[in-house]
């Protein structure tokens, strides 16, 4: 079966699982309505007990995979490309540059209120604004 229907195909069955358990409810046949229940806590226990399996799974193949990366890095031929240190004048002009934009920002932001403030005492609505 395709692995993209398998979530079909389950959750059709658990829909079907639950009609009957309610069918069985009104029609009140006991023996249907704890059958059916029974059979959709076992596909439910089912899937439970599946992803927990493919959760452990999956925490090995990572763990592995994580260990086979960081001891490839030590003594093999293809060693990672080295990282190239910025220079404190980098660093520096980028945080000049950033600081320079917030400030822009914060006084945009004032002139802003400023004047939507003057509009609300000169009794005009603040959202009336003209485009620039």
């Amino acid at each position: 079966m395709p692995a993209r229907l398998v979530p079909l195909v389950g959750s059709a069955a658990g829909i079907a699982l639950a009609l009957v358990l309610v069918l069985g409810v009104a029609l009140e046949l006991p023996v249907l309505a704890a059958a059916a229940g029974g059979l959709l806590g076992a596909a439910i226990l089912a899937v439970q007990l599946d992803s927990w399996r493919r959760v452990r799974s999956m925490r090995n193949y990572l763990r592995d995979e994580i260990r086979r990366a960081a001891g490839s890095g030590q003594g093999s031929a293809a060693s990672p490309v080295p990282v190239q240190q910025a220079a404190p004048a980098d660093v520096l002009g980028a945080v000049q540059v950033l600081q320079a934009q917030y400030t822009g920002r914060l006084d945009r932001m004032q002139v802003t209120l400023d004047e939507a403030l003057a509009r609300l005492a000169a009794g005009r609505p603040a959202h009336d604004h003209d485009p620039r």
